[in-house]
């Protein structure tokens, strides 16, 4: 929740309940002329209608006594309410201004003035009687709480920050001031208050889910990882069904070296009650990448599929899924797709090293060269290039280019156990002696 939500619903809820509970005090009057009786017939008669909600009538008596009685404090002071009562907030905020210029220190009329000025959007003037009335009543714990929220909505934050500091003071048992404060101090970037504060507020709160989630977040912004996952465990026992948590979970674990604790959470943020966080292009490219770290590539795919759909020209999503049909042998899927990434970024070395394998495993030898040299006038050649030129002229039964790269990758190779260097060797020798006439 946002301070300017905060501060409107407040204020909104308050005026409901301040005008539907208050009843009108009695305030100092001014006195009657010398020799003439107090009437109080029409004060009784329209206390009456206001408590039966019969609004138009009790404004209609206490306007005619106040003609009668001009500046008489009670009456302005019952006016003005009904005036609120009936929705007529312009003529009841003229009529306590009224009744403040007879009575300055009449609190029921300045709390209630700051109440209507603030439904009417006149925030800094609505604080400005809130103040008036914290200082009438100083121990006035929704005096300080209002007057901060019209200074915050008014943009005068550090006062706002004092006026919620008492009122969390006054009702110390109340989170409200405190889940101001705090919005506050987030603000204005204030972690290490946001989180003393957060403290207090999680001793009244224990299971508050939005109080855990931000602890969460916080001991994350303080690169507290450990803990923080601790947090989005405890906040997701409460909140199984925040994807966000989960996804923002999955990535610490991930990040810790975890991909099958990260697979969790990135799973349960696709079947959250609201899965549209597991769905974007970049989760699902995650959790596909989760899957293929876990060597389970028919997983994968589909993962793989339903990312490229949403995002068709990321060149790494498109690399990721020819990759995995790479994996699953699905060979002319996986150079379609590696073609596709290779149009998108055409610098990408590994993509080149994998294309070529599809190609090669697909029985297109002829592509696979092609796609070496290409590589090629990127960057330098390696063991694994030499060795699928090398075998690739051999199959094309080339033997002068074959020769050429076997003894390149042989030059190479250090790894003399390999599978790839006994074939090599024992190719080279028979190719040698094959080829030597036509060599000659």
């Amino acid at each position: 929740m946002t301070m300017r939500t905060l501060a409107g619903l407040a204020v909104a809820v308050l005026l409901a309940l301040s005008l539907a509970a208050q009843q009108p005090a009695k305030p100092a009057v001014k006195k009657p002329a010398a020799g003439k009786r107090e009437p109080h017939a029409p004060l009784a008669a329209a206390q009456q209608a206001i408590e039966e909600k019969q609004y138009d009538t009790a404004i209609a008596l206490l306007e005619n006594f106040l003609l009668e009685n001009p500046g008489h404090g009670e009456a302005l002071f019952n006016l003005a309410y009904a005036y609120s009562l009936a929705g007529r907030n312009s003529e009841a905020i003229d009529t306590y201004r009224e009744a403040l210029e007879v009575e300055p220190k009449l609190f029921p009329a300045r709390f209630n003035l700051g109440m209507l000025l603030a439904k009417e959007k006149k925030t800094g003037e609505a604080a400005e009687e809130f103040l008036r009335a914290a200082e009438l009543e100083p121990e006035n714990y929704r005096a300080h709480l209002f007057a901060a929220a019209a200074l915050e909505e008014s943009g005068r934050k550090d006062e706002a920050l004092a006026c919620y500091r008492r009122a969390a003071d006054l009702a110390p048992a109340d989170p409200a001031p405190r889940r101001a404060l705090l919005t506050l101090l987030l603000e204005k970037d204030d972690i290490a208050g946001a989180e003393e504060l957060l403290a207090e507020l999680l001793e009244l709160e224990p299971a508050a889910p939005d109080l855990m989630q931000l602890r969460a977040e916080l001991l994350l912004r303080r690169d507290r990882t450990d803990e923080a996952l601790a947090a989005f465990e405890d906040y997701l026992k409460v909140k199984p069904d925040d994807a966000d948590a989960h996804l923002a979970a999955g990535r610490l674990y991930r990040a810790q070296g975890k991909p099958e604790e990260a697979l969790r959470h990135f799973q349960a943020a696709d079947a959250a009650g609201n899965p549209a966080a597991g769905q974007t292009a970049e989760a699902l490219h995650e959790r596909a990448e989760l899957l293929a770290e876990l060597n389970r590539w028919a997983e994968a795919v589909p993962v793989y599929e339903a990312a490229a759909a949403r995002e068709p020209e990321n060149a790494e999503v498109r690399a990721g899924l020819g990759f995995a049909y790479l994996e699953a042998k699905q060979y002319a899927r996986a150079a379609e797709e590696l073609q596709a990434a290779l149009k998108l970024n055409p610098r990408r070395v590994k993509t080149y090293d994998h294309l070529a394998s599809a190609l090669y495993l697909g029985g297109n030898l002829g592509g696979t060269i092609e796609v070496l040299d290409r590589r090629a006038a990127l960057t330098e050649e390696t063991p694994g290039t030499f060795y699928l030129r090398a075998i690739s002229y051999d199959k094309l039964q080339q033997c002068e280019p074959a020769i050429l790269f076997y003894e390149k990758f042989l030059a190479v190779n250090q790894d003399k156990q390999s599978d790839a260097y006994f074939q090599s060797t024992g190719r080279l020798r028979l190719l040698k002696k094959s080829c030597k006439p036509r060599r000659r």
